[in-house]
């Protein structure tokens, strides 16, 4: 069939394999819009003409049909809502009788190449309206224009029926439904404002799960295997929305949503450089289908048992955790092996049961819980420094043998590995608190950080089959004493994630609010070990798709650029060996620090199973970690600091000194200390010293060379910390995070005031702080 006619004829009468389509209307500029008088006036004139009833595929004469293009745009939802309106799932247009089709196939996605492309497309439409559908729409996208053109078929009968479809299609369009919205639950909220509006987001909060595929990968059937687990998740169809000026962002559910599935040939990218660049490549927060499949062929030397192709999902941790993905991952295999095609409708309970969970919680209770329990005084020291940027990953494994010697001796105490792996993240944060702050050897020190909950423990049925972002990181803190014994610290530990159990629900944020001290340490790591749920017929699936040839392995997750500083994973991999590997921000940790902690870590896991029961953290400390030095934030980057470098610099002089502008107007007033950025000249501020208007004295604080650590702030601010009056730390654009580990010198009872001016501010904008900072009146 062979039609140029369609840019100028907005509705056509079409004849499968006549030489020509005749035009109904002039070829003249289309309406905007769905014109419904300049449509009848087409089915009236062709009244005479006698329609056919629909016909079997090569039963002589194809059938007539009307088609009509749409100029004006719309967005694929609204298409289908109105499509549906007019012709409702399982019925025909008429009512006479069922369609074949579903309401999936109502609307139809070509991409068009070539200049034969859209007679072929038109050729089909055709085709499947002769089928016994009664009308069907198809949505043209031209592969080199980047145009795209809507054209709606109606099937052949009277004039008068193709004439009410029309106009029922014209008010439906008019009036397109509201869209159904969710509401974001707390963490979502809270993760999504550490990307919306960022360009250079980093991949933060994009996971990645890889695996090997072996034997034959059909890509037209993988791909229609995941569109039918999109179009029985809710989940996989939702994407965010938000107002730019003010509100939280909320969710919205869409009817379709495509998925994006990509191959790659041997050699066009390199497995590491394709996680890279496609963990970068992000998310468009405000369209659907969050998650993504990528595929890369294997080269000749690597089929000896037959193909293989590496398997890449990536998605996005505001909409979808692990645990969610292996579930999706599980119906996607019943899908291929079926077809392409999954059995059932919708999954209940969906997104829209948790939010209704949500909303009906009563936060009275877990704002009491969070209010007595103990905050941290300890975290993991932090070495800020502008010039790094980027995120680092290390590795380290524990071998099958090792893994389940851990475990057995977790056991043994009535813990998990999970209880281990905290245990030894706590004894490496006491270490560094240790050098760090040079606190005496006998103190204890109650250490802070985060672990993952799954976030589905809450009385919700059907839950932990529910795909979507569940697992949540909490804090958790626990006291270190130097006669604390390993088991002790694994039972102290394992007490306080099952606490948690009830509040899996409350984010990060509503925590740290709640708590007790919501000006205390925040967590600056993350604990976390991988888990996956169980797939009810796993050896099932496995026989099943070996009957097709074909081998699977357990999906691998990659390391996650999250919010905290440095984050520690573990995840079994296809052997049973136990994998770590960290994720940290270098800007805020140094890469011999991070790959420090994670050797550490690993050192200890393996030398749990052999240490005597009664031996006390220091004496663990000293007998498996001799040798290993402490990592101490903010040294040398070259070499690890000896024991004879003292703790804040060289000898020949402090690394930082306080510079007086201005002497308190009277006793008690207070300190109003300036931290300048690095770059910033010893000029910058003595003359707008002259006109501070504030009783406070005024002072500078100066590093001697280079950023130095917020521990050599230690001399010269501890004598004004420790004294009653009160003190305020302004820190110009670039010296915010050392003010804010500056603060934490300071008692927990009453800390330092921190002041973050804007990044246009001037020196003399001081002077607006004045009220702000003014001490309590004299007595």
């Amino acid at each position: 069939m062979t039609n140029r006619h369609f840019s100028s004829a907005p509705v056509t009468l079409l004849v499968a394999g006549a030489p020509s389509p005749e035009p109904c209307l002039p070829a003249t500029r289309p309406p905007r819009r769905l014109d419904t008088s300049a449509v009848n006036a087409a089915l009236a004139r062709t009244a005479t003409r006698r329609w056919r009833p629909p016909q079997p595929r090569g039963a002589g004469r194809p059938p007539e049909f009307l088609l009509v293009e749409l100029q004006q745009t719309y967005e694929a939802d609204v298409l289908r809502a109105a499509l549906r309106a007019v012709a409702p799932e399982g019925r025909a247009a008429d009512g006479a009788r069922p369609t074949p089709q579903g309401r999936s196939d109502a609307l139809w996605e070509r991409t068009v190449d070539g200049p034969d492309g859209l007679d072929r497309v038109l050729a089909d439409l055709g085709r499947a309206l002769a089928g016994g559908a009664r009308l069907r729409a198809v949505l043209v996208e031209d592969r080199q224009g980047g145009l795209r053109r809507l054209f709606v078929g109606i099937a052949a009968g009277p004039s008068a029926r193709a004439a009410a479809l029309v106009e029922r299609l014209r008010e439906a369009l008019a009036h397109p439904p509201e869209p159904v919205t969710v509401p974001t639950s707390a963490l979502q909220r809270e993760m999504l404002r550490q990307v919306i509006g960022r360009a250079d987001h980093g991949g933060r909060h994009v996971e990645q799960l890889s695996w090997n595929w072996h034997g034959p990968l059909d890509t037209d059937r993988f791909t229609a295997a995941w569109q039918s687990v999109f179009d029985h998740e809710t989940v996989l169809r939702a994407a965010f929305d938000w107002d730019d000026t003010a509100g939280d962002p909320w969710m919205v559910l869409h009817e379709r949503a495509v998925p994006d599935v990509t191959r790659h040939p041997h050699g066009a990218i390199g497995w590491d450089d394709l996680l890279e660049a496609d963990r970068h490549r992000g998310f468009d927060l405000r369209r659907p289908a969050l998650l993504r499949a990528t595929l890369l062929d294997s080269g000749p030397q690597d089929q000896d048992d037959g193909p293989a192709t590496r398997v890449l999902l990536t998605y996005h941790h505001a909409m979808l955790d692990g645990w969610s993905v292996r579930l999706l991952l599980q119906a996607f295999y019943r899908a291929y092996l079926t077809g392409g095609v999954l059995p059932g409708g919708e999954r209940r309970p969906d997104v829209r049961d948790h939010a209704r969970w949500l909303d009906a919680q009563e936060s009275d209770a877990a704002r009491q819980f969070w209010a007595t329990r103990t905050a941290a005084s300890a975290v993991l020291p932090l070495a800020p420094d502008p010039t790094r940027r980027g995120s680092g990953r290390a590795r380290r494994r524990l071998t099958p043998y090792e893994a389940v010697r851990l475990r057995g001796w977790a056991a043994a105490w009535g813990a998990g590995e999970s209880s281990a792996l905290q245990a030894a993240w706590a004894l490496l944060l006491y270490r560094a608190a240790q050098s760090h702050e040079q606190r005496p050897p006998a103190r204890a020190v109650r250490v802070g950080f985060a672990v993952t909950v799954s976030g589905r423990g809450i009385p919700l049925d059907g839950i932990d089959r529910l795909p979507g972002a569940l697992r949540n990181p909490l804090p958790i803190s626990v006291r270190v004493h130097p006669s604390t014994t390993v088991p002790q610290l694994l039972a102290a530990l394992r007490d306080d994630v099952l606490d948690l159990a009830a509040y899996e629900w409350v984010s990060p944020g509503q925590a740290h609010r709640w708590s007790a001290t919501p000006r205390g340490q925040r967590p600056h790591s993350l604990v976390v070990l991988e888990h996956q749920p169980t797939a009810p017929h796993h050896l099932r699936l496995e026989t099943d798709l070996a009957a097709h040839g074909i081998h699977v392995e357990n999906p691998v997750p990659a390391s996650t650029f999250t919010s905290y500083p440095i984050t520690l994973a573990a995840h079994y991999d296809a052997t049973g060996g136990l994998v770590l590997t960290t994720t940290h921000d270098r800007a805020l940790l140094a890469d011999r620090d991070a790959v420090e902690l994670l050797s550490q870590s690993a050192h200890l896991l393996r030398a749990f199973p052999d240490l005597p029961s009664g031996l006390s953290t220091s004496e663990v400390l000293r007998s498996t970690l001799a040798g290993h030095p402490a990592p101490r934030p903010g040294g040398p980057a070259d070499h690890p600091p000896g024991p004879d470098t003292p703790a804040d610099g060289p000898t020949d002089g402090p690394a930082v000194r306080l510079e007086v502008l201005r002497r308190a107007a009277r006793p008690g007033a207070g300190w109003v200390l300036l931290l300048p950025p690095p770059d910033a000249p010893h000029t910058r501020y003595p003359g707008t010293a002259r006109g501070w208007p504030g009783p406070q004295a005024l002072g500078v604080l100066r590093p001697a060379a280079g950023p130095p650590s917020p521990a050599a702030y230690r001399p010269v601010l501890a004598p004004l910390l420790e004294s009653p009056a009160p003190v305020a730390l302004v820190a110009a654009p670039g010296s915010g995070v050392t003010a804010y580990e500056v603060a934490r010198l300071g008692p927990p009872a009453r800390p330092p005031l921190v002041v973050l001016l804007p990044d246009d501010a001037a020196p003399s904008d001081l002077f607006a702080l004045a009220p702000l900072l003014a001490g309590p009146p004299p007595p």
